[in-house]
């Protein structure tokens, strides 16, 4: 069947930027899987990620959730942090990875699974020569989806640097907001924490926020990137 390019990001009118996007196989595991999305297809126009739902947790009474990930080849992943009372799943759907947890690297390949223990540090990065995708399944379920709108939200409407990262007080306000969820290990937590603790509620005043209830809008992202329709 052939490829098709979905994932684009739309510009003021509506147009797919060109140069964006993703193209996977028609009838590959990719697009099986967004086939079976529950929620709108979100990007990260910066760094060349897009995510979505398969389980929410609302279908598993908070038991877990289960989301797809999809990576530009060469895209080096979220900066080092640990989950505070979750565990995360990561099961190559396709690709090439390499998980480091704890300063141990693991290399996997298409089927192939890692499971990171709750407080364990840790990222990934896409090592493969062609867009690679991960079903990554948080146990028990966690705010994970909310960061990433979050930050994705950010990033279509210009507000992170050219490393994917927020303005300072824009980090203080995450920093604060997932404190209990998900911690971020540079600069280390020891210095981060107190810090957000104290400049929080001087962001929060000045509209800065963990999680922004248009990011959580499917009108949003149905304005931004283009939805898959196949």
């Amino acid at each position: 069947m052939g490829t098709i390019t979905t994932g684009r990001t739309l510009d003021g009118n509506g147009r797919p930027v060109p140069g964006t996007g993703i193209e996977i196989e028609a009838d590959g595991p990719i697009a099986e899987k967004l086939r079976e999305r529950t929620s709108p297809l979100v990007s990260n126009p910066v760094t060349g990620e897009w995510v979505t739902s398969l389980v929410e947790a609302e279908e598993t009474g908070g038991e877990y959730a289960v989301g797809l990930g999809i990576f530009s080849p060469g895209n080096d992943g979220p900066p080092r942090h640990f989950h505070v009372d979750y565990e995360e799943a990561f099961e190559v759907l396709h690709g090439e990875f390499v998980i480091e947890q704890d300063g141990e690297e693991h290399r996997l390949s298409t089927g192939e699974e890692h499971v990171v223990p709750a407080d364990a540090v840790h990222t990934f990065r896409n090592v493969g020569d062609a867009v690679g995708a991960t079903i990554t399944t948080a146990r028990p379920a966690s705010q994970t989806y909310d960061v990433i709108t979050t930050l994705f939200g950010l990033a279509h409407e210009g507000r992170l640097n050219d490393a994917g990262r927020p303005g300072f007080l824009q980090g203080m306000a995450l920093t604060a907001g997932l404190s209990d969820d998900t911690v971020f290990t540079s600069p280390p937590p020891t210095i981060t924490q107190p810090l957000a603790t104290l400049l929080a509620p001087l962001a929060n005043a000045r509209g800065y926020r963990a999680s922004y209830p248009e990011y959580l809008d499917e009108s949003f992202w149905a304005r931004h990137v283009e939805q898959p329709d196949f």
